[in-house]
């Protein structure tokens, strides 16, 4: 054997390489972990006001309400629940009532509001993008559960 080549030096070229590639795995995966991080932070999402107006009845609550939230951009929405809420009545010749929630969904993701009145009370949902364009709306039958779904929409480049 040369003085170059022995078995303890083939061991220490193989323990080389074999902590080399692991450490090169290591970095890529923490970096394919940082570009999705970053991915979400920096995605597209909407403020998105969740609203359900109640018309007739003396009522001032809902049941069972029930929305959807993203807690962080990029992230799928997920649901809130509440057993009962409060409404607030609206000014102006309609004295409707209103309950309403602000939410953050990301951009392409779904929106989902639900509630129900009263016995003999209609409610309305919408779901609104920044508290102004409205991208879903929906009537129920007295004393009924009202639901609106909707997936958001991308925003424009």
């Amino acid at each position: 054997m040369s003085r170059f080549s022995s078995p303890d030096s083939s061991r220490s070229i193989a323990r080389v390489s074999a902590s080399t590639a692991m450490l090169a795995l290591a970095v890529g995966l923490a970096g394919c972990g940082a570009v999705e991080s970053w991915d979400k932070a920096t995605s597209d999402a909407w403020s998105v006001t969740y609203e359900v107006t109640v018309t007739g009845g003396t009522s001032n609550s809902l049941k069972d309400v029930s929305y959807l939230e993203a807690e962080k951009r990029g992230e799928d929405s997920t649901p809130v629940t509440e057993e009962s809420v409060s409404t607030t009545e609206t000014t102006g010749k309609k004295k409707d009532k209103v309950w309403s929630v602000e939410s953050m969904v990301t951009a392409q993701k779904d929106a989902s509001v639900a509630a129900t009145p009263d016995k003999d009370v209609t409610a309305t949902c919408r779901v609104l993008l920044d508290g102004v364009r409205e991208i879903a709306s929906k009537t129920g039958a007295p004393g009924e559960r009202v639901k609106c779904d909707v997936t958001t929409p991308a925003f424009k480049e």
